[in-house]
């Protein structure tokens, strides 16, 4: 379940990365989804809606996919 749950975020960041604002603590999505980014790629994870872990895979997919809103956005 909670790699769906990546997989549908990191989907959506491909797609709508204008629906995306990230700041240096936080992405957080239109929709209420909010990831804490603060401490670095090892802090990684899903406040919102619901708190979740992220394992070392899931925080390296989801760092390159905030690297790349990070590029798309001035």
């Amino acid at each position: 379940m909670q790699r769906d749950n990546l997989d549908v975020i990191l989907h959506n960041m491909e797609r709508k990365p204008e629906d995306w604002h990230v700041d240096n603590f936080r992405a957080r999505h239109m929709g209420g989804v909010s990831i804490w980014l603060g401490g670095g790629i090892l802090g990684y994870h899903i406040e919102k809606p619901e708190y979740q872990e992220l394992g070392l895979r899931g925080r390296f997919r989801l760092h390159k996919h905030i690297k790349t809103l990070r590029e798309r956005k001035p």
